[in-house]
């Protein structure tokens, strides 16, 4: 798992606003299997807890290998900037 700078940018903005300072990442069970939530939140006592180019970040373990490759990168569309993970590939049914 890597950040963009953009990404880098506009998590630390948005975390210096929360009181929660860990990006986490965490399993949501479905019909197709666990898929990944994701969330400004403090870590899991299971979580694996790594730090990316200075943000901590927290990866359920259920959802680990579905982040393996991915970028945290921000991305403004109509006026708004969110979260985009490059490199993601959804499961699907």
């Amino acid at each position: 798992m890597d950040v963009s700078l953009d990404g880098k940018n506009y998590l630390t903005l948005v975390i210096e606003a929360s009181e929660a300072k860990t990006l986490r990442f965490y399993g949501i069970s479905g019909c197709c299997g666990v898929n990944f939530g994701v969330g400004l939140d403090e870590a899991h006592e299971s979580d694996e807890i790594i730090t990316i180019d200075g943000l901590t970040v927290a990866i359920d373990p259920q959802v680990k290998s579905q982040l393996a490759g991915v970028t945290i990168h921000a991305e403004e569309e109509n006026g708004e900037i969110g979260l985009v993970l490059l490199g993601y590939q959804q499961k699907s049914c």
